[in-house]
């Protein structure tokens, strides 16, 4: 029999870390629900849990930073307040090395005893323990779409991690060119062309080419630095 939501609720509690790592803790010492479950209090079988998530948000990111494993309480919420107020505090490892604020989300939970131990994730949350963030989105912070397993999956002409890297044109050169946006390609100092495999010569080379950005290397009877000198002369 599948776990069924009886209480959720949120509480958001704002921080500022910096290079951060420990565990918090939170004492649960009383809670109180306005619905109830005919099936807990039918059954009697069923069972009550927290589960307490950070959530880092640093500009417009936010990242599930760590969950702790469902505490489990005997009884149901409304009627066995005392194996709440006696229950040990839920601890939640963390690590955070980079400044930004830490909201807490703590969520209230009663299920059905039952083998099924399968978890239903919030929206853009994936894995087992509801850890994995992706959400979709097309901005110049990202170009991908998610898949089943929470992957990022880029959107056509972008790669990286996160997909904000454009595809260059095929034939853009890697090594002398880059772009800023899908299909382009813009050299590097010293190189030209549409494809950014020139070199650009000295400044002023007359008769001459060359293999290395600034090079003037003279064609056959010409001579001089800038090559503008005929052998003859």
């Amino acid at each position: 029999m599948a776990p069924f939501l009886s209480t959720y609720f949120l509480i958001l509690i704002s921080a500022q870390l910096v290079k951060s790592s420990g565990v918090f803790e939170l004492k649960v010492h009383s809670f109180t629900t306005s619905s109830s479950s005919s099936v807990c209090e039918q059954s009697r079988e069923c069972k009550g849990f927290f589960r307490v998530c950070l959530n880092y948000t640093q500009n417009v990111f936010s990242y599930r930073l760590a969950c702790s494993e469902d505490t489990g309480l005997p009884g149901t919420f409304s009627t066995d307040q005392s194996s709440i107020s006696t229950s040990a505090p839920i601890a939640v490892p963390f690590n955070l090395k980079w400044l930004g604020t830490v909201s807490v989300i703590i969520e209230a939970w009663n299920t059905e005893s039952s083998n099924d131990q399968s978890t239903v994730c919030d929206e853009f949350f994936y894995g087992d323990d509801c850890s994995d963030f992706c959400r979709p989105r097309d901005d110049p912070f990202g170009h991908f779409n998610c898949d089943a397993a929470g992957n990022r999956i880029c959107l056509p002409e972008w790669k990286g991690e996160y997909c904000a890297e454009p595809i260059c044109r095929s034939s853009c050169s890697e090594k002398h060119g880059y772009c800023v946006a899908p299909g382009q390609c813009e050299c590097f100092y010293g190189w030209q062309g549409p494809r950014c495999d020139e070199c650009v010569p000295y400044p002023g080379c007359m008769h001459g080419t060359c293999q290395q950005p600034w090079q003037c290397m003279c064609d056959e009877g010409w001579r001089g630095l800038l090559c503008d000198k005929g052998q003859n002369i």
